[in-house]
C-alpha cells in the first residue's frame, strides 16, 4: 500500500500528543477562542505516559502547612535537580500548579478525599505535604475528563495520526506533515503548533512508558532547529514489577514498612546508607538496586519488595497499588529498575516559546524543569502548568499572526522521502530495534563508564546506518521505520551527552567519575549542525 494524495487540514492550533499536557493545551486555547486540533498517534487520552501514571502531582497550595507556598517548592526542586534547571521554568510551574488544584475539578477530575478535604502527602524530596491523587491511582483519571470536557469546548480529535515532520516557511513553523494507518497523506496548516509528545521510554530494553514513547518530539523539533538540553538525564523508577509495566509507588509501601531485599536476604536501603526518607529519591535507589543485580545478589533478575511488615489493614488500603491478578495473601513482589521519565528535552522559555514563530512545546518533552533528576508528582504539576500556559500562548499567538501557508516545496520534499521508504521490504526495525534497546539498558542505563558509553556511540553510529537501508511494504511498517529512526537518534543524543558529562549528577551515574563536579555545575546544549548532533557546555543558570 502506498500514500494517498495530500489532504489539507487548517486549524488555528494544531496539539500534537494526547497527555496531560496536550488536552491542558488544548482546553486553554479553545477556551481563547482559538480553533484547535488535537492530534494523537494513539487513542485519545490512553496511549499515553499519563494514562498510565500514579495519577499523583505536586502544588504548594499550604493547605497542610501554611509555611508551603510555590518558592519553596522551587527550591526543593532545584535541590533535587542538583542545581542545573531553568530557574524559570521553575518558577513559572510551581506558581501556576497551584491554580489548577481548583480547575481540574471543575473539568471533571475527581480527587481523592480523606473527609471532606482533599487528601494531600509528603513525598522524598519535598520538604512539605504537597501531593494531591487522582481518586483512583491511575492517570486515566485525569485523561479521561480532560479529554471529555475539551471534546464539550469544541477541540476536534484526530487519533493515529503519525506526525513525521513540521514544515515551515520564512523560519516558521506553519505546519506538519502526517500519515494515518490508512496511508492518507495529511497537511496540517496551523498558525501555531503545540508539541506535547511525551518521552521516549521505548529507547530502553526495559520501561514503564506507554508503547508510543518512542522520542518523536525530540527529534521533530531537532530537525525543525529546536536546541535541547540535559539529555543524559534519564529517570528509571526503582521499584517496577518484573514482567509487567506495573510500578509498586515506594512512596507509600516503604511509609508502612516494606522492605526490598536481595538473594542474600539483606536489606537494600540499610545496606547502602538510603534509610532517610528524604535521601531515598528514586536515582539512589535504583542506582544501589542496580549494584546488587551487577554484583550477582538479584532474584530471578530482580529484587523481593517484601510486603510481609505490612499489616493486613495496610495491604487491604495499598490493594489499588498491587497487581489485581495477585492473591490477597501474596505478600512478596519481584521488582527492579525501569525507564520511567526522559528528563531533558527540547529548550522553551517560560512561556513555552522554542525561539521558532508558531512553534510552542510542553510537558516531558521539554527539558529544563526538573535538572538532573526529577522529584515525585512533578510531571503533571509540569504538565497540566505549563500546558496549560502554553494553549493560552497559542491561541494569543494565533490571533496576532496573519495567516502561514508552510512552503510547497517542503511538502514535495517529506512526501518523496516518505515515498521513498516504501517498495518491496528490506531489512528488519524489530531486529534493529531490539539491538538498540540491548545497547542502551547495557551500556547507558543506570551505571555508565567510559568504555560502555563509547562502544554504545559506536554501536548506535551503525544502527543508524543499518536503519537508512530499511525499506517498508505497508504504512505500519513505515510508521514503525520513522518511529526506530526517532529512537536511533535520541539514544545517539543521550549517549553523547551521557559521555561528555565526567561526573555524577541526580539520574545520571558515571562510576568513572562517581562524584558531583563544581565545575559541571552545567548544561549540556544540543544543536543540529547540518543533521549531526553537536553538543556545548555552558553554566547553569541559577
Amino acid at each position: 500500500m502506498g500514500l494517498k494524495e495530500p489532504e489539507y487540514i487548517t486549524c488555528d492550533v494544531l496539539v500534537i500528543g494526547s497527555g496531560a499536557a496536550g488536552l491542558e493545551a488544548a482546553i486553554r486555547a479553545r477556551q481563547q477562542g482559538a480553533s484547535v486540533l488535537l492530534v494523537s498517534k494513539s487513542q485519545m487520552g490512553l496511549g499515553n505516559n499519563t494514562a498510565l501514571a500514579g495519577a499523583a502531582f505536586a502544588a504548594a497550595t499550604g493547605e497542610r502547612d501554611a509555611s508551603d507556598n510555590p518558592d519553596m517548592h522551587k527550591k526543593d526542586i532545584m535541590e533535587g535537580g542538583r542545581f542545573i534547571n531553568d530557574p524559570n521554568l521553575v518558577r513559572k510551574f510551581t506558581q501556576r500548579i497551584v491554580g489548577e488544584v481548583s480547575l481540574l475539578q471543575k473539568y471533571g477530575v475527581p480527587f481523592q478525599k480523606d473527609g471532606e478535604r482533599l487528601s494531600i502527602s509528603r513525598a522524598p524530596g519535598h520538604s512539605y505535604p504537597r501531593h494531591f491523587y487522582g481518586e483512583k491511582r491511575i492517570g486515566t483519571v485525569f485523561t479521561l475528563p480532560l479529554k471529555e470536557y475539551a471534546a464539550k469546548t469544541g477541540v476536534k480529535f484526530m487519533e493515529r495520526v503519525f506526525i513525521s515532520r513540521l514544515l515551515t516557511k520564512n523560519g516558521e513553523v506553519a505546519g506538519a506533515v502526517g500519515i494515518d494507518r490508512g496511508g492518507r497523506l495529511l497537511i496540517f496548516q496551523a498558525q501555531v503548533i503545540v508539541l506535547a509528545t511525551g518521552g521516549a521510554g521505548q529507547v530502553y530494553l526495559h520501561t514503564n512508558n506507554a508503547v508510543g514513547m518512542t522520542g518523536d518530539g525530540y527529534a521533530l523539533g531537532f530537525h525543525t532547529g529546536v536546541p535541547l538540553r540535559d539529555m543524559e538525564f534519564v529517570q528509571f523508577y526503582p521499584t517496577a514489577i518484573l514482567g509487567i509495566r506495573m510500578i509498586i509507588y515506594e512512596t507509600f509501601v516503604f511509609r508502612y514498612g516494606a522492605i526490598i531485599r536481595n538473594s542474600h536476604g539483606e536489606d537494600v536501603i540499610v545496606k547502602h546508607g538510603l534509610q532517610d526518607p528524604m535521601l531515598m529519591t528514586r536515582d539512589r535507589l535504583a542506582q544501589a538496586m542496580m549494584r546488587e543485580l551487577l554484583a550477582g545478589n538479584d532474584v530471578d533478575g530482580g529484587m523481593i519488595m517484601d510486603l510481609n511488615p505490612l499489616t493486613d489493614d495496610t495491604i487491604h488500603r495499598l490493594r489499588h497499588l498491587l497487581p489485581a491478578s495477585a492473591p490477597d495473601e501474596k505478600r512478596e513482589f519481584i521488582v527492579a529498575p525501569t525507564v520511567h521519565f526522559t528528563i531533558g528535552g527540547l529548550v522553551t522559555d517560560a512561556s513555552t516559546s522554542t525561539g521558532i514563530p508558531g512553534l510552542l512545546a510542553c510537558g516531558e518533552v521539554v527539558g529544563g524543569a526538573h535538572g538532573a533528576n526529577r522529584l515525585a508528582g512533578n510531571a503533571l504539576s509540569e504538565c497540566f502548568a505549563m500546558g496549560a500556559l502554553a494553549g493560552e500562548s497559542a491561541a494569543h499567538q494565533a490571533k496576532e499572526t496573519p495567516p502561514r501557508k508552510p512552503d510547497p516545496a517542503e511538502i514535495d520534499a517529506e512526501k518523496a522521502r516518505l515515498e521513498s521508504l516504501l517498495g518491496e521490504e528490506q531489512g528488519n526495525t524489530r531486529d534493529l530495534l531490539r539491538s538498540l534497546k540491548e545497547v542502551t539498558w547495557l551500556k547507558v542505563g543506570i551505571i555508565r563508564n567510559q568504555s560502555g558509553l563509547m562502544d554504545a556511540r559506536d554501536k548506535i553510529k551503525d544502527l543508524r546506518s543499518r536503519a537508512g537501508m530499511v525499506r517498508t511494504a505497508d504504512i505500519k511498517s513505515l510508521i514503525s521505520r520513522l518511529e526506530l529512526d526517532n529512537m536511533l537518534l535520541v539514544a545517539d543524543m543521550i549517549t553523547r551527552a551521557a559521555l561528555e558529562r565526567k561526573e555524577s549528577r541526580g539520574a545520571h551515574f558515571r562510576e568513572d567519575y562517581p562524584d558531583e563536579d563544581a565545575d559541571w555545575q552545567a548544561n549540556l546544549f544540543i544543536t543540529n549542525k547540518q543533521g549531526e548532533i553537536a553538543l556545548e557546555k555552558k553554566p547553569a543558570v541559577l
